[in-house]
């Protein structure tokens, strides 16, 4: 299935994405601090911070 031109996604619906595999890695990032694996742990961090940054910027970008 192709994608044409006015077919686009809402860039409120991407960032509600991004929030929700944040979360998805947050909790992931608690279990690998709790088994010490702080190596995974601190990626997992950057992972969070990656996806809220990219969540907060899809959803100030305009939907036009």
């Amino acid at each position: 299935m192709l994608l044409h031109e006015g077919m686009t996604l809402h860039p409120i619906s991407v960032a509600v994405c991004f929030v929700l595999l944040a979360i998805l890695s947050f909790f992931t990032m608690m279990s690998m601090v709790k088994q010490r694996r702080k190596g995974l742990a601190g990626f997992m961090f950057l992972s969070v911070v990656v996806m809220l940054a990219c969540a907060y910027v899809s959803s100030t970008v305009s939907a036009a």
